[in-house]
């Protein structure tokens, strides 16, 4: 099934007679999931170790691991690094921004395009951000 446009989908959300008829004609996904129960997650679907994903992000393990139990909200970019670190799909990671309550990568925006991009071709945050220096913007954090 191809994505609706967002305005015609809010249209039909408007129009729809019930919640449970419009997630059901639109085969909706609805996220109650924590970030940390994500990346507990995609830890198990990747057979990853924390340590490994703290050192491909080029993280503090401590301030990871906490992203990780639910004890502190990470920013756009700790996640973005996150997903570097595992290294995550572009769908994965647009999920992971989502869940933390952030925009997803947005094509049209430069810098977001360039972390598509190497997301893509499956960059790990240090060669992330040479490509971003390169470009003349800001380095994942």
């Amino acid at each position: 099934m191809n994505k609706k446009d967002t305005n015609v989908l809010q249209e039909e959300l408007r129009k729809a007679e019930s919640l449970e008829k419009f997630e059901k004609e639109n085969n909706f996904e609805l996220y109650d999931q924590s970030v940390s129960e994500y990346l507990n997650e995609l830890l198990i679907k990747y057979d990853a170790k924390r340590s490994e994903i703290a050192k491909r992000a080029n993280f503090d393990e401590g301030y990871m691991y906490q992203i990780f139990n639910g004890r502190r909200n990470a920013k756009r970019d700790k996640l973005l690094r996150l997903a570097f670190g595992f290294p995550l799909t572009l769908e994965e990671t647009q999920k992971l921004l989502r869940l933390g309550g952030y925009s997803e990568l947005y094509v049209r925006r430069k810098r977001d395009a360039y972390l598509m991009f190497a997301l893509e071709k499956g960059y790990d945050v240090l060669l992330t951000n040479d490509l971003l220096y390169d470009k003349g913007v800001e380095i994942v954090e």
